[in-house]
């Protein structure tokens, strides 16, 4: 009768595509399990390990595809340094322990210039990495110009897909620049392709929502772009004196 202790080791071994080594130990585990108990404790250090390399050669490449300006965790985010900023804080870190990736949970952060939206939207993409998700960091406006260029090299469904594709993609400054016909129309194919697939962003923005039909030039542009941005997110909204005044 099979020993149910080593049922973990078992299947740390086919996590790690050792099948040949699992079914030698489960056949050893039949034939000699006096012998089989004498490796086990070894076989399962190695693989616990290898697991653990694995995972933290998964961690440094997920940031590194990131593409993050810089790494800011949540660590070095000052969130004292306003009063209207502190009173976020603990949703903000109830939101970054639960792993609202995998959720399907969208992130907004609304204000003006320097107040840390960047920082605390890099926290989240960086808090998502570590736990092994896709994710793609890009401002808006090179985000416009490369979907703009895929259009016009007839590589549009390419790069819609590269976009699509990140478990998480974080589009920095959003409301900085009024798009054109063109760019929303792009900037809507992708939002509606993520929202269809349950795929959350995290944007940040220095306009509220009454005002994007100034970013996207038309009322029904923008409410479709807000309704499927907002339809599953957390929203938070940054007033007070700014970050880099205080810096």
């Amino acid at each position: 009768m099979k020993d149910k202790r080593y049922d973990t080791l078992v299947e740390k071994l086919r996590r790690l595509h050792l099948g040949a080594f699992a079914a030698f130990f489960e056949m050893l585990l039949d034939e000699d399990p006096q012998k089989a108990a004498a490796v086990a404790e070894l076989l399962e250090t190695m693989a616990d390990n290898e697991l653990a390399g694995r995972a933290e050669r998964t961690v440094e490449r997920r940031i590194k595809e990131a593409r993050f300006v810089k790494t800011q965790t949540v660590d070095t985010f000052e969130f004292n340094y306003n009063a209207s900023i502190k009173k976020l804080r603990k949703r903000f870190l109830q939101l970054l322990a639960a792993d609202h990736v995998r959720q399907g949970v969208s992130v907004i952060f609304a204000g003006s210039s320097g107040l840390g939206k960047t920082h605390l939207a890099q926290s989240l993409g960086f808090a998502a990495c570590q736990r092994g998700h896709r994710v793609l960091f890009l401002p808006c406006a090179t985000m416009l110009k490369r979907l703009v260029s895929a259009e016009a090299t007839k590589d549009l469904e390419r790069e819609v897909k590269k976009l699509v594709l990140p478990s998480l993609l974080i589009i920095d400054e959003l409301a900085y620049i009024t798009m054109s016909h063109e760019e929303a129309n792009l900037f809507f194919q992708v939002i509606s392709r993520r929202h269809d697939q349950h795929r959350p962003c995290v944007v940040t923005m220095n306009r509220p929502f009454a005002e994007w039909n100034q970013v996207f030039l038309s009322d029904a542009t923008a409410h479709l772009i807000a309704d499927r941005l907002t339809e599953k997110a957390e929203i938070f909204y940054l007033e007070g004196n700014t970050y880099r005044k205080k810096h």
